[in-house]
């Protein structure tokens, strides 16, 4: 393998995903599904994986850079939603700490996956986080920007992100999505290791 793509989702945690626990849980398992798939049929790459919940209590790292072959299915215990959304700390905390790992050649795929605005953060602002995702952008980084309940398209261009998709925040609408998302996904590794990148 002489080149890694890192994986990384960051998943709403707050306590409206309440309502849409389970299917949320279902579309990160599928979508590690899809990431094993990949890494099954193109072994030149490595296949590394992060998730990171996040709410007003804390900001999780459930997986960190972990090869996706030893990732353990993702469960109730790791998915606990209450509280609020400090969006741009959780956007802040873990794109940087990815950022350390990162060689040239290396890909990155950000995922963000929310059903509401930033209403929370202490350490992250706007300005801060559009500051980051466009330095990142020129390097081999992907955002992509899932949002509900608000115009997920206006929210990704406000912080830089130039993939968005809306989403229903209900169980079919989450499900929905989430099989977009690792269609998105599978197209992108199979553009990869054909040699084009879509960065």
């Amino acid at each position: 393998m002489n080149q890694k793509i890192y994986n990384l989702i960051i998943l709403d945690a707050s306590g409206s995903m309440y309502s849409i626990k389970n299917e949320a849980i279902a579309g990160v398992v599928e979508t590690i599904q899809t990431i094993r798939t990949a890494q099954t049929e193109d072994a030149e790459h490595e296949q590394l994986f992060s998730l990171v919940v996040f709410n007003g209590k804390q900001i999780a790292t459930v997986y960190d850079r972990m090869p996706i072959a030893k990732v353990s299915d993702f469960n109730e215990k790791d998915y606990i939603p209450t509280d609020n959304t400090p969006l741009y700390d959780a956007m802040g905390d873990s794109i940087t700490n990815l950022q350390r790992y990162i060689d040239e050649d290396d890909n990155a795929l950000v995922t963000i996956i929310t059903d509401g605005y930033e209403n929370a953060s202490r350490e992250w602002n706007h300005q801060r986080v559009f500051q980051l995702v466009e330095d990142l952008k020129k390097k081999n980084w992907l955002f992509t920007y899932i949002g509900a309940n608000q115009d997920a398209l206006a929210v990704a261009k406000d912080m830089g992100i130039d993939h968005s998709m809306n989403f229903t925040s209900d169980a079919k609408g989450t499900k929905t999505m989430f099989a977009k998302e690792q269609r998105s996904r599978t197209a992108f590794y199979n553009k990869l290791a054909r040699g084009i990148s879509l960065i």
